[in-house]
């Protein structure tokens, strides 16, 4: 429960900033459908604002430490939703079933709520190590925590939404203290890339990096059995991309495929394959410095730009309030993302620490992808941008995270400013000296 010392104690700098973006959001949606068919969305998105406050302060009258204890329950029951989109009820949207309509209620999406739990599973799994680092199993059970909800989400069909469960487990086990050599092994897979391109010179850099994450592994004293596995893995993966990649690409999913292609051709086939981009990159040029004011977005109102409510709702923005607009709202994401890494940086348990890494981790996810794929400088992966796109499930689990965040802060006050803002990822540790954080 809550008393008045932690009531006083509230983060209100997080909560504010999270409002201030969700109203931004409503603001856009209101702007962009004023006048048409949807004019309506707005209302609707509101109201999911308001349930989503309402979240937000039910998650701040339960201690953090108790829904950590709940973590596997909370796992379990991510897991189950997302086996539940292969039954009838998930229909098929876009391409994707991520979705599930239960009769009359409003349809919600599974993922969105299994990044979250995905996290304090993770949280669970690190949050009392003592840097105990026990080699291969340490890599293991995080591997099999995030890649289980992250392959039954791509088997829906929602690749960008998989991708988020890499850098939460990447971010959370780095924050934990794992050693930078076990994580490099572990990226180590991703350079069979590299075998793509079956030049001799690309052949002799993979072989050269290898070497390299060899003698990292020899002159730190990494576990053999961390490195080894990893090497082998490495090598399968390496030669399967070199002998059988263009297989494999024939495979890959075909609006997949075409959305790499648009990103390796920006120019090619804006009519079809470079259409959204295209219509993006004119929404965000035309608005200028200054913007053309709100409800005068010729693109998002006049329907060149698809998908203006969810995956593009920043280049209705930057078309409607300009330049300038787009510099404050990137802005606040700033002092949001800063808010939260200063709450990780002095919680007082490892816990709190690590819970707010995986918030942060997923906020920053989200935003890096979505201002990076609408501005052509990532491909289009269909992530939607934190707090602002229009959607129930993403903007309650946005909630949800922010009342994580004050929660730890609030409960960590009598020692958040001796331990705050960027001290350095060794202080990460200190908490480990208590040990009755459950």
């Amino acid at each position: 429960m809550l008393n008045s010392k932690i009531l006083f104690s509230l983060d209100y700098i997080v909560i504010a900033l999270a409002m201030a973006l969700a109203a931004m959001g409503v603001i856009a949606i209101w702007g962009a459908t004023l006048g048409g068919e949807e004019s309506y969305l707005w209302i609707v998105q509101l109201r999911w604002v308001i349930l989503g406050f309402l979240c937000l302060i039910a998650v701040l009258f339960v201690d953090y430490r108790s829904l950590i204890r709940w973590a596997p329950f909370f796992y379990a029951l991510g897991i189950f939703g997302l086996l539940l989109c292969f039954t009838p009820l998930a229909p098929e949207i876009k391409g994707a079933r991520s979705w599930i309509k239960i009769g009359g209620l409003p349809q919600f999406q599974p993922s969105e709520f299994s990044k979250l739990a995905t996290a304090l599973m993770l949280v669970w799994l690190f949050g009392k190590r003592k840097d105990n680092w026990n080699g291969f199993l340490d890599l293991f059970w995080p591997l099999l925590i995030s890649g289980v909800p992250a392959l039954l989400t791509v088997k829906q069909g929602d690749i960008g939404g998989a991708m988020v469960f890499a850098p939460i487990a990447l971010i959370v086990m780095f924050v934990a203290g794992m050693p930078y050599t076990y994580l490099l092994f572990l990226c180590s897979p991703l350079l069979c890339f590299i075998g793509i391109n079956h030049d001799v010179l690309y052949v002799f850099l993979w072989i050269g990096l290898m070497c390299f994450l060899i003698l990292m592994a020899l002159v730190f004293r990494t576990k053999w059995s961390v490195w080894i596995p990893f090497f082998f893995i490495s090598l399968f993966s390496y030669a399967l991309i070199y002998g059988y990649g263009q297989e494999l690409w024939d495979h890959f999913p075909n609006h997949a495929k075409s959305r790499l292609i648009g990103y390796w051709n920006p120019e090619f086939d804006i009519k079809d394959t470079n259409h959204n981009i295209y219509q993006s990159k004119i929404a965000l040029g035309s608005g200028g410095f200054w913007g053309k004011g709100l409800g005068r977005g010729t693109q998002s109102q006049y329907g060149f730009l698809p998908e203006y409510k969810h995956d593009f709702v920043f280049s209705v923005m930057g078309e409607q309030v300009g330049f300038l607009g787009g510099i404050i709202i990137i802005g606040v994401f700033l002092l949001l993302l800063l808010r939260g890494l200063d709450t990780a940086m002095g919680s007082r348990t490892m816990q709190g620490s690590l819970t707010a890494t995986g918030v942060i981790a997923i906020f920053f996810t989200h935003i890096l992808v979505n201002i990076g794929m609408v501005t052509g400088l990532l491909p289009v992966t269909g992530l939607p941008l934190t707090f602002i796109s229009y959607g129930g499930s993403f903007m309650l689990c946005n909630m949800i995270g922010v009342g994580l965040l004050a929660n730890i802060r609030m409960r960590s006050s009598t020692e958040m400013m001796e331990n705050s803002f960027l001290n350095g990822r060794s202080l990460m540790d200190i908490p480990t000296r208590i040990d009755d954080d459950f």
